[in-house]
């Protein structure tokens, strides 16, 4: 079943709502508005149900699809042990401020949501749409570096002078949400554009300092270039833009450091890393991950069959007993489910990735090849940021691209088994 013809079967309700969502949500719009009094943000996702109820009305076969795809089985399954985990492990425990388990099906929701309506979009519009907001963000991270406090007052939690995030308050999610939207945008965008969407995705990623991002996103720089996705012409462009770019960065970023409300020592470590490569990198941050990271493998080794259940983790829990979570998304479920959280957390990259490799495999198009290059760096994206974050599952824009990728991915293996 084809899930859309992009010339001719474009559903305006689908297209507007997902658009809409879109803007929404890789805005990170929801929980900004939400840590300054806005409403809460269930509501978006709610919203974002609504609009696939009333497509799924006018075209109900597209449920069909959703109940074909293995990561919304994954999904559910997510979902539903995280439930399971609070009523055997945690004894029914249900916390008003507990949002841990609700997140899982608030993710479910919007995955599922977001896979139906992509049904009838037309995907390059909505790429174009993912472009405006990549290149939207990066302006944030830059405004947010060059003039502190424009998005997050300096008396609020959060305010961190010296590393942007803009709307998305968390520099380190910031960056990586900004990689993951350059990875789904570049197998559906024209050769003359991909020199901008290089350029929009190193740019922004270094006003965050966010090791990890940058870290990746040079990852994910090579692998386009070594796997072809730029012609000799672009390639040659990008050699001669790429010093006069850095010239434009260095600018920007030394007047940014002139001001006195930067954290300059907080830069200063985090670009040493990269100096040393980390050898001789003994900032605070630094320190507080590898402890966290110890005990939370600690507090797994000391109950790895099942884990302690869904409760926040926080200093108010005994078998946690610290201010700030894991960091680490490999650990976080081992804490919560035990050795279950890391083979569930396992299967949800293996899926991705054997989809990757099937599609590249298979591609009889240079953009399927390339389709299947972006699935296996979509992977490689949780499964190196998972060392890093513990919010990977619960961040919308990761949501959002993995479901529209998915839809698309079930539109070409459709077309192939047409075809053959």
């Amino acid at each position: 079943m084809s899930l859309n013809n992009d010339k001719n079967n474009v559903h305006w309700l689908a297209s507007l709502s997902l658009i809409g969502l879109v803007i929404v949500f890789f805005t990170n719009w929801p929980i900004y508005h939400y840590r300054f009094g806005g409403p809460e943000t269930t509501w978006y996702y709610v919203i974002a149900w609504i609009m696939a109820a009333a497509f799924v009305f006018l075209k109900p076969k597209i449920v069909k699809l959703l109940l074909s795809e293995p990561m919304f089985y994954w999904f559910l399954v997510y979902a539903l042990s995280g439930l399971l985990w609070v009523v055997f492990v945690d004894a029914g425990y249900f916390s008003a401020e507990d949002r841990s388990w609700r997140s899982r099906f608030l993710a479910l929701l919007l995955f599922s949501a977001c896979f139906v309506l992509t049904a009838g979009v037309d995907f390059r519009r909505l790429v174009a749409v993912w472009f405006g907001c990549a290149l939207f963000a990066a302006v944030c991270f830059w405004i947010d570096y060059l003039v502190p406090f424009t998005f997050i007052p300096a008396d609020q939690k959060g305010s961190n002078p010296g590393r942007a995030a803009g709307f998305f308050v968390n520099a380190n999610i910031a960056g990586g949400l900004l990689v993951i939207m350059c990875i789904a945008i570049m197998p559906f965008i024209a050769m003359r554009w991909r020199i901008f969407l290089i350029l929009v995705m190193g740019m922004g990623v270094f006003p965050t300092f966010s090791r990890s991002a940058m870290l990746l996103a040079i990852l994910v720089s090579l692998v386009w270039i070594l796997r072809g996705h730029f012609n000799k012409k672009t390639l040659l462009i990008l050699l001669v833009v790429v010093p006069f770019v850095s010239i434009i960065g260095a600018t920007l970023f030394s007047i940014g450091l002139s001001s006195t409300e930067i954290n300059h020592d907080n830069v200063a470590g985090r670009l040493q890393f990269f100096e040393t490569m980390g050898k001789e990198s003994n900032d605070e941050s630094a320190q507080e991950r590898r402890y966290v990271a110890e005990l939370a493998w600690q507090r797994f080794t000391e109950n790895p069959l099942v884990g302690y259940g869904m409760r926040e983790l926080d200093e108010t829990f005994p078998a946690w007993g610290f201010p700030h979570p894991p960091h680490n998304m490999y650990l976080q479920l081992m804490f919560e489910q035990g050795i279950w959280g890391g083979i569930l957390y396992a299967t949800f990259m293996g899926i991705i990735l054997f989809k990757g490799i099937r599609l590249y495999r298979r591609a009889s198009s240079r953009q399927g090849s390339e389709f299947g290059v972006a699935f296996i760096l979509i992977a490689v994206y949780f499964a190196f940021l998972g060392f890093f974050s513990n919010t990977l599952l619960s961040e919308t824009v990761g949501i959002i691209t993995l479901a529209a990728l998915m839809a698309k991915e079930r539109e070409l293996i459709s077309s192939d088994r047409r075809c053959a």
